[in-house]
């Protein structure tokens, strides 16, 4: 009988006779298979990201970066911890800061005054109104047309006008009050003028200040009256806007009182039903008031000047925004109103009659 010994080395010299690569069974496709299964997608293993650290030369080109955007030493210190962190990590941090973000801008339009038409808005404002108001293509001077002129020039330039202040009724107003404001001081200046073209202020013998009419060799022709109201704008002297001048001055020594505007615009409107619409038959009248003015106020050669591209510009916004109100329907202007006569508060000395300074008024 076989000893125990004997038994154990048949069976060792058994296993070593094996070919060397039969020891182990190759794994199959069914074995991974298996693995795979083992390994559900509840499994904690399932969806573990590899943290695979920035290499020496990613950090060195990120720090340069960084320090170009002149980041303070704290953030370089969180931009190298970020750099070594996990991918699942980083993508949880960059959640986080635009979660912050988020929350600081919401605080910034918290806490943004309320909006106010800046002092630079105003006078753009202003040295638009006084282009307008001397623009030969104007239909009338007072009423909520010309307001519109002026913002068809602002929703071009926008100049400082906060984003969506068009979808904004109470902060729209605002400029459109000062819009109107605007108007209210050019037209003032213009009859102002017109009145030191041939008026004074004098002081009779009870000493009241009185409305005195010059002398027709005193009174100061269209040239210098053109002049004096371009003055301080960037409007040029054509004879479109000579045409003008003097239909203003016509009107006003028939009336200066708080109609004059109301009487200047049914004069203009008078002129383009008798000229059908015809720009020759228009100018024709204007020359016609261009000489009727020489006549009364003083002959003059006039020495008159290109449209500049200023002038140019409005022009071509009022024929632009003058179609469009002409196919729609007319709409109100918010604000004060803008079409009633002249104030009629008493003057201050050195004032013409029925002169208002009050923008408030809204009604020069």
């Amino acid at each position: 009988m076989p000893s125990a010994l004997n038994s154990f080395q048949e069976r060792l010299l058994a296993r070593t006779e094996r070919a060397p690569g039969s020891r182990k069974r190759a794994r199959t496709t069914s074995d991974a298979s298996d693995f795979s299964a083992q390994v559900a997608p509840s499994s904690p293993l399932a969806g573990v990201s590899v943290s695979v650290p920035a290499t020496r030369n990613t950090t060195n080109t990120v720090q340069g970066f960084a320090k170009k955007q002149k980041l303070r030493g704290d953030q370089l210190t969180q931009v190298d911890t970020f750099l070594g962190d996990a991918p699942t990590v980083r993508e949880g941090k960059l959640f986080c800061l635009l979660l912050a973000m988020q929350n600081e801008l919401g605080n910034i339009v918290t806490a943004a005054p309320p909006f106010a038409v800046s002092a630079e808005l105003k006078t753009n404002i202003q040295n638009y109104a006084h282009a307008v108001l001397l623009s030969p293509k104007l239909a009338n001077y007072r009423g909520d047309l010309p307001v519109q002129h002026v913002m068809a020039i602002l929703w071009k330039h926008r100049f400082d006008l906060p984003p969506g202040i068009e979808n904004n009724p109470a902060e729209l107003a605002k400029i459109q009050t000062v819009i109107q404001e605007a108007f209210t001081q050019c037209r003032s200046t213009i009859k102002k003028k017109l009145f030191a073209s041939v008026r004074v202020w004098r002081t009779n013998e009870k000493g009241e200040k009185v409305v005195v009419d010059l002398p027709a060799d005193k009174h100061q022709n269209l040239f210098a009256l053109a002049q004096a109201l371009v003055d301080g704008t960037k409007c040029r002297i054509t004879n479109t806007l000579c045409g003008r001048i003097a239909l203003m001055r016509e009107c006003y020594m028939a009336n200066s009182s708080t109609s004059f505007w109301t009487d200047v615009d049914a004069a203009l409107v008078t002129m383009r039903e008798t000229t059908g619409g015809n720009d020759e038959l228009r100018d024709d009248l204007f020359e016609d008031l261009i000489a009727e003015d020489k006549e009364q106020h003083g002959a003059v050669d006039i020495i008159y000047q290109t449209t500049n591209d200023v002038q140019q510009e409005v022009d071509d916004l009022i024929d632009a925004t003058t179609a469009d109100t002409a196919s729609t329907p007319a709409v109100s202007m918010p604000g004060p109103s803008n079409s009633a006569g002249d104030s009629g508060s008493p003057p201050p000395p050195e004032e013409p009659a029925g002169e208002s300074e009050q923008p408030a008024s809204l009604t020069a």
